[in-house]
Protein backbone atom coordinates (compact mmCIF):
# COMPACT_ATOMS: atom_id res chain seq x y z
CA UNK A 1 0.00 0.00 0.00
CA UNK A 2 3.05 2.15 0.95
CA UNK A 3 4.71 1.92 -2.56
CA UNK A 4 1.22 2.67 -4.37
CA UNK A 5 0.79 5.97 -2.05
CA UNK A 6 4.53 6.71 -3.32
CA UNK A 7 3.77 6.41 -6.76
CA UNK A 8 1.06 8.42 -6.74
CA UNK A 9 2.87 11.06 -5.18
CA UNK A 10 5.33 10.61 -7.34
CA UNK A 11 3.34 10.79 -10.28
CA UNK A 12 1.29 13.77 -9.11
CA UNK A 13 4.80 16.15 -8.32
CA UNK A 14 5.89 15.23 -12.26
CA UNK A 15 2.47 16.42 -13.53
CA UNK A 16 3.01 19.86 -11.96
CA UNK A 17 6.60 20.07 -13.36
CA UNK A 18 5.04 19.50 -16.53
CA UNK A 19 1.95 21.28 -16.93
CA UNK A 20 3.53 24.72 -16.64
CA UNK A 21 6.36 23.89 -19.32
CA UNK A 22 3.21 23.21 -21.88
CA UNK A 23 1.51 26.44 -21.08
CA UNK A 24 4.48 28.48 -21.72
CA UNK A 25 5.07 26.37 -25.10
CA UNK A 26 4.96 29.09 -27.58
CA UNK A 27 2.46 29.45 -30.19
CA UNK A 28 3.42 30.13 -33.61
CA UNK A 29 2.89 33.52 -34.65
CA UNK A 30 0.00 34.37 -36.98
CA UNK A 31 2.56 36.11 -39.22
CA UNK A 32 4.03 33.22 -40.25
CA UNK A 33 0.80 31.74 -42.22
CA UNK A 34 0.03 33.52 -45.52
CA UNK A 35 -3.35 35.71 -45.32
CA UNK A 36 -6.27 34.63 -47.16
CA UNK A 37 -10.07 33.54 -45.64
CA UNK A 38 -10.03 30.97 -43.35
CA UNK A 39 -6.40 31.81 -42.15
CA UNK A 40 -7.85 32.54 -38.27
CA UNK A 41 -10.18 30.11 -38.27
CA UNK A 42 -7.32 27.39 -39.10
CA UNK A 43 -5.09 28.65 -36.00
CA UNK A 44 -7.71 29.08 -33.54
CA UNK A 45 -8.63 25.63 -34.19
CA UNK A 46 -5.77 23.47 -35.43
CA UNK A 47 -3.13 25.12 -32.78
CA UNK A 48 -5.12 23.46 -30.40
CA UNK A 49 -4.04 19.77 -30.91
CA UNK A 50 -1.19 20.28 -33.65
CA UNK A 51 1.56 22.29 -34.20
CA UNK A 52 2.74 24.25 -37.90
CA UNK A 53 4.65 21.63 -39.37
CA UNK A 54 1.68 19.44 -39.60
CA UNK A 55 0.34 20.96 -42.68
CA UNK A 56 3.16 22.30 -43.85
CA UNK A 57 4.89 18.91 -44.93
CA UNK A 58 2.00 17.86 -45.91
CA UNK A 59 0.65 18.78 -48.97
CA UNK A 60 -3.08 17.91 -50.24
CA UNK A 61 -5.43 18.96 -52.33
CA UNK A 62 -8.46 20.57 -51.04
CA UNK A 63 -10.69 17.26 -50.86
CA UNK A 64 -8.18 15.65 -49.22
CA UNK A 65 -7.87 18.34 -46.01
CA UNK A 66 -11.59 18.70 -45.99
CA UNK A 67 -11.58 14.66 -45.94
CA UNK A 68 -8.71 15.09 -42.86
CA UNK A 69 -11.22 17.72 -41.40
CA UNK A 70 -13.81 15.76 -40.98
CA UNK A 71 -11.33 12.89 -39.63
CA UNK A 72 -10.61 15.17 -36.72
CA UNK A 73 -14.77 15.50 -36.50
CA UNK A 74 -14.84 12.08 -36.05
CA UNK A 75 -11.96 12.34 -33.10
CA UNK A 76 -13.75 14.72 -31.17
CA UNK A 77 -12.88 18.25 -33.12
CA UNK A 78 -16.23 20.05 -32.38
CA UNK A 79 -16.57 22.52 -35.92
CA UNK A 80 -19.60 23.85 -38.14
CA UNK A 81 -19.40 23.05 -41.69
CA UNK A 82 -18.80 26.02 -42.50
CA UNK A 83 -15.60 26.73 -40.42
CA UNK A 84 -14.46 23.08 -42.05
CA UNK A 85 -15.09 24.81 -45.56
CA UNK A 86 -12.90 27.75 -44.56
CA UNK A 87 -9.94 25.23 -43.11
CA UNK A 88 -10.53 23.19 -46.77
CA UNK A 89 -9.98 26.32 -48.48
CA UNK A 90 -7.23 27.80 -47.04
CA UNK A 91 -5.08 24.59 -46.61
CA UNK A 92 -5.67 23.68 -50.15
CA UNK A 93 -5.12 26.91 -51.43
CA UNK A 94 -2.08 27.76 -49.38
CA UNK A 95 -0.74 24.02 -48.29
CA UNK A 96 -1.49 21.80 -51.69
CA UNK A 97 0.02 20.37 -53.85
CA UNK A 98 2.44 22.30 -55.53
CA UNK A 99 2.46 21.33 -59.24
CA UNK A 100 6.34 20.84 -60.83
Amino acid sequence: MKRIQVALVFTALATLAVVPALAQRAKPSADAFPDGPGKEVLLAKCFQCHGPNMWMAQRQERRAWESTLYRMVGRGALWTEDEIRAMADYLGTNYGRKTP
